[in-house]
């Protein structure tokens, strides 16, 4: 081959390696794993090193954000699921985007299955734990429950979580500060009474503080001592909080109290055939809110279905569905709510279908107003004017639906906070009446 020849065969040789080199260069590097289209010649993972915020390894974060998601965006964090640890106090949970947040669920709490009421998980040397399945032992650890709430309150922990049904009257008394927590669905009943008082919960004494969260608390015996929760006559000034509580069929009521304060939120009262709720003595703190109050009471010798109330300057009804309670017929009773303070105004409830007193029909007794709360009897026992799920056949369902009025709907004005689902209220222009914030597409 002549000289030319080679030197041209050469010359064709190094442009095809060129051109090839070039179209790899274009197309190859895509299959590099750290490949870069902004910058070919360097890696990713040196590029995102060096971004505001990036990271390789632990160590290159701190504060707020200590930890590296060196599988995910290669940033700083608070959390990650291989290193939820990072998450304590009241946000011990790590969410699907690497944030810290509060605990809702017991079952988010592994070491000792409970989660408190402020979002943090419990110390479980300061639980005593309650099951029926459980042994009648002084231990009530979480690997030894024990059957009785006697046992567990005498332990001394703050904290008494309950699971299953319990069949026991439960006393707190003389100064004791105690938080009852339950799990889904867990129950305290009481089928035998004990011949003096016959209450399911009974708290009395100045200093003790019974806080009870998601306890069903039904089927008390048959009598007017049959109650859910009591504060006897002359018990002191005890403090009782009842939240996402449900008092079911307890013949002589769902609460009776004659002093202290009570708070009751988020919460169902049915059923119970003496009455809803029942104050006697002299005026007292409460704060209702939030809650269903339905079929309570009877005809028969019931003075109020739904609420008897005293109320001091500093009480509050609000947002609650008092709805189709009975009561007696007499001057003093009513079908909805007795409440007798000048001056008091409960509103934003949905007070409806509630029977009694002189006419048959009374919803509301006493010198109490009642603001922009629906307070109406209904134009008959199956009238569903104000547009509830399902309020006619069980199982009853007294949340707000697509059909609901303006009457209800965006008619409590401006507010904040959330409804008996915790969900936040407002969700229209305004807050609905009752206890329920109407979802669309949901409740």
């Amino acid at each position: 081959m002549s000289y030319w020849s080679q030197h041209r065969f050469s010359r064709i040789a190094v442009m095809f390696c060129f051109l090839a080199f070039g179209a790899c260069v274009g197309a190859c590097e895509r299959w590099q794993p750290n490949y870069c289209p902004t910058a070919r010649n360097q890696s990713c993972l040196e590029l995102d090193a060096a971004l505001p915020g990036a990271c390789t390894v632990d160590q290159d974060c701190s504060g707020e954000m200590p930890v590296c998601d060196v599988i995910g965006a290669k940033t700083c964090v608070q959390c990650t699921t291989a290193e939820s640890a990072a998450c304590t106090g009241t946000t011990p949970v790590c969410s699907a985007s690497n944030v810290c947040e509060r605990c809702i669920a017991h079952l988010q709490c592994p070491l000792s299955n409970t989660c408190l009421p402020d979002g943090s998980c419990a110390d479980p040397g300061k639980i005593a734990y309650v099951s029926p399945s459980g042994t009648d032992n002084t231990e009530c650890s979480k690997g030894n429950p024990c059957t009785k709430v006697l046992k567990a309150l005498a332990t001394g922990r703050p904290y008494v979580k309950f699971h299953g049904t319990t069949d026991e009257g439960v006393s707190v008394s003389g100064g004791r500060v105690v938080t009852f927590l339950a799990d889904p669905d867990a129950a305290l009943t009481r089928r035998n009474g004990s011949g003096g008082s016959d209450a399911i919960v009974t708290v009395q004494d100045n200093g003790t503080s019974l806080s009870i969260y998601d306890l069903t608390i039904r089927d008390a015996p048959n009598s007017p001592g049959g109650i859910g929760c009591v504060v006897p006559t002359a018990s002191g000034s005890p403090s009782l909080v009842l939240m996402r509580v449900k008092l079911i069929n307890n013949p002589g009521g769902g609460i009776s109290v004659a002093g202290g304060s009570l708070t009751v939120t988020q919460s169902t009262i049915s059923e119970n055939q003496g009455g809803g709720l029942t104050m006697s003595g002299a005026p007292m703190t409460f704060s209702i809110v939030n809650n269903f109050i339905y079929r309570n009471g009877n005809d028969v010798n019931a003075s109020t279905g739904g609420l008897f109330l005293l109320p001091n300057g500093a009480s509050k009804l609000e947002f609650n569905t008092i709805i189709d309670n009975k009561a007696k017929v007499a001057t003093t009773s009513a079908g909805g709510v007795f409440c007798d303070e000048v001056g008091f105004t409960a509103a934003h409830n949905i007070i409806f279908r509630n029977t009694g007193g002189m006419t048959g029909n009374v919803q509301t007794v006493g010198s109490c107003l009642y603001g922009d709360s629906l307070n109406a009897p209904g134009s008959s026992n199956v009238d569903n004017s104000p547009g509830f799920v399902h309020p006619n056949a069980i199982p009853f369902d007294y949340h707000l639906s697509a059909t609901s009025p303006r009457t209800v709907i965006d008619a409590a004005g401006a507010c904040n906070g959330i409804d008996f689902d915790g969900e936040a209220r407002p969700i229209g222009s305004a807050c609905d009446l009752g206890a329920d914030e109407f979802k669309p597409g949901g409740q």
